[in-house]
């Protein structure tokens, strides 16, 4: 048994040093999750050094899909304004001000002034964030929809509350000056009458942390039915400025600019056609011969039309 487990163990040492991990280098930093906002902080520590002068800070982008050093001025400084690298008696720290959820990492501490390089493992700050909410109008052209919704009476309404959150939140639907609550993200509403009209609300609150809770509400208009219009468009899909913006506007705009460059195009064409040579009638009926036989003519101004021959 005691075979196995040191095989067991110098396996693992083998595996971390092929990938190039040392296990005596490490970032020290929080051990549970941070709201977003907070102020963070990591540390590189290693077992055998004491001086940390030759390490620094690394950051794995996913955009770029690579390292970079977080202390080099000259790799994406402006997107880590809040990120602060300090070298105090030898410690190495990593400063996050206001931590945000793109900012997780990973990260990790690398040697820089050594022959071996070495490689802590990669650290992730947890962190817990819950955005503002945003509805989704289903069953529409156009999902956005402003803070009134307008719907037709009998019509069916269908709004979903959504939220960009670092685990799925629990949504609850209610309606202002009512006592009943909707344990459900996506609110429908059937058959809409003049009782449906008010306010309704939206709540998001993450799992982990209870008091971190987003609200937003909308407030629904209902308009009567008129059978005698003729509709286009059916009134179930809340025509708003977006669309009109989205369906007709924006057509209208691209049909105006083809219609401007194809005009411009045949204005080029024939100012480039007038430009060319043109032969006049006028003075090729002046120019008569001098005597028979001549192959050249010259300009003639007067108004004999006899020409002279030898």
């Amino acid at each position: 048994m005691k075979y196995v487990a040191c095989f067991s163990l110098i396996s693992v040492i083998c595996a971390l040093a092929g990938n190039g991990v040392i296990a005596e280098l490490y970032i020290s930093g929080p051990e549970s999750a941070v709201l977003e906002g907070d102020a963070v902080a990591l540390e590189c520590l290693s077992d055998s050094a004491t001086d940390m002068q030759n390490y620094t800070f690394q950051k794995y982008s996913t955009w770029m899909r690579s390292w970079f050093q977080l202390d080099a001025s000259r790799y994406l400084r402006c997107w880590f304004y809040n990120v602060n690298i300090s070298r105090i008696d030898g410690r190495l720290l990593l400063e996050l001000n206001d931590v945000s959820e793109w900012q997780t990492g990973p990260y990790r501490c690398v040697s820089t002034g050594n022959d071996t390089t070495e490689v802590s493992e990669n650290f992730t700050v947890p962190v817990i964030y819950l955005q503002d909410i945003y509805f989704q109008k289903m069953h529409s052209w156009y999902t956005s929809m402003s803070e009134v919704l307008y719907a037709e009476e009998g019509s069916t309404v269908e709004v979903k509350c959504a939220a960009a959150s670092s685990r799925q939140p629990f949504y609850e639907w209610s309606q202002e000056d009512s006592d009943w609550i909707l344990p459900s993200d996506t609110l429908t509403i059937t058959n809409v009458d003049e009782s449906s009209e008010g306010t309704y609300l939206c709540q998001a609150r993450h799992p982990d942390m209870y008091s971190l809770v987003k609200t937003r509400s909308f407030e629904l208009r209902v308009t009567p039915r008129d059978p005698d219009m003729f509709r286009i468009v059916d009134f179930n899909t809340d025509l708003q400025v977006g669309d009109i913006l989205l369906y007709i506007v924006l057509p209208v705009a691209v049909l105006t600019i083809l219609l401007i460059t194809f005009l411009v195009i045949i204005l080029r064409h024939r100012k480039q056609q007038l430009k060319k040579p043109q032969i006049s009638l006028i003075d090729a009926e002046k120019r008569t011969p001098i005597y028979k036989g001549s192959l050249q003519s010259v300009s003639s101004t007067s108004s004999d039309t006899q020409p002279l021959v030898m």
